[in-house]
């Protein structure tokens, strides 16, 4: 048995969203799963080491905490196969996710020129931008180290693939800045790279490292990309939680660094002359009424509702996915963590 604060490592995943459902869908995995999360963030702690300001700038981001949602689901989706616990690469493979991740993090403040992160100051704050980039860098030649060392067939190639949809939809971002007419499409391509490839890598990392066979991996991956786009897709609906001066703020900063969300793309596309304002107000035009006035548009156009029943359709298609890979108590518990996702989202 572990200890208690080595389980409660795992209400992390619920913090954010307020997931009840995660916690009980984890409790017949809850031990293990423990164990295993506390001997990755031991390993992580190490992964940087100290030797130059870079260094202490990507292990500053490390030991800032996070979710670990992607470390998680990769360990979950290694035990969803006999005999239902992680290879000794697994751990490894859950730091790779985590350190991609958090590579891609130190590189998103320098480009957006952010301030905070994980309610610190954000590594470029207080190593600076060169540091925080060469930091992340860094982070991600470990990782590619580690996928190398563990060697499963196939990861290397399809992490390079992951790499590359990420880039991709940052660099759409980075040429839309203060743009505000993105379409569906357009939305769903940046999600698609910055959020839903690496559950799918995850995923795909478990699997594989268990032994599956090619159709339950791409089952997997394909809940990996179902449980991204909902991730993301909550994330846009509780950002319509705050109060006013926070999503005004939100809203601005989103837009200014190229990303407008899903309720905002439906509301604006019913009032257009709405997008007109914001576009000039992300440049730093005051305008007092636009956050009453993109809030009541978000109610009249349906937006919030349309957003609930999306999250519910890729929950869904997640929980279909899943249902190709056999019954197990780390499938449940990926299971719950897809379900409440849409019940957050009600």
């Amino acid at each position: 048995m572990v200890n208690v604060p080595a389980r409660d490592a795992l209400l992390r995943l619920g913090e954010k969203y307020q997931l009840t459902r995660v916690g009980e869908g984890l409790k017949p995995v809850a031990d293990s799963l423990a164990r295993d999360l506390v001997e990755m963030e031991a390993q992580v702690r190490k992964l940087m080491g100290d030797l130059t300001t870079s260094h202490e700038a990507a292990q500053y981001l490390l030991d800032s905490g996070g979710k670990r949602v992607r470390p998680t689901v990769c360990m979950l989706s290694s035990r969803c196969f006999p005999p239902y616990e992680p290879t000794p690469e697994v751990i490894a493979l859950s730091m790779v996710a985590e350190a991609a991740h958090n590579s891609t993090l130190l590189h998103d403040d320098v480009i957006d020129l952010g301030e905070m992160r994980r309610g610190r100051p954000a590594p470029r704050v207080l190593f600076g931008n060169g540091a925080s980039v060469l930091g992340g860098d860094l982070m991600l030649i470990q990782a590619l180290r580690l996928i190398d060392e563990a060697g499963v067939p196939g990861l290397m190639t399809s992490m390079i693939s992951v790499l590359d949809r990420m880039i991709c939809a940052e660099a759409f971002q980075l040429e839309n800045r203060g743009r505000v007419d993105v379409s569906r499409d357009e939305y769903f391509a940046i999600i698609d790279g910055k959020t839903a490839s690496l559950f799918e890598w995850a995923m795909e990392a478990g699997a594989r490292a268990a032994g599956a066979e090619e159709e339950q991996v791409d089952a997997l991956v394909r809940f990996g990309k179902d449980l991204g786009y909902a991730f993301q897709l909550l994330d846009d609906l509780l950002d319509l939680t705050k109060d006013p001066d926070a999503i005004g703020k939100s809203v601005l900063v989103d837009v200014a660094g190229g990303t407008v969300t899903y309720p905002l793309i439906i509301a604006l596309q019913e009032r257009p002359e709405l997008a007109e304002r914001l576009a000039k107000a992300a440049t730093g035009k005051e305008d007092t009424g636009l956050v009453e006035d993109l809030l009541a548009a978000v109610e009249e156009s349906g937006s919030v509702h349309k957003t609930r029943a999306l999250i519910e359709d890729y929950t869904a298609s997640a929980l279909e996915a899943l249902a190709k890979v056999g019954p197990s108590p780390a499938a449940q518990a990926l299971g719950s963590m897809a379900t409440a996702l849409a019940e957050r989202a009600q």
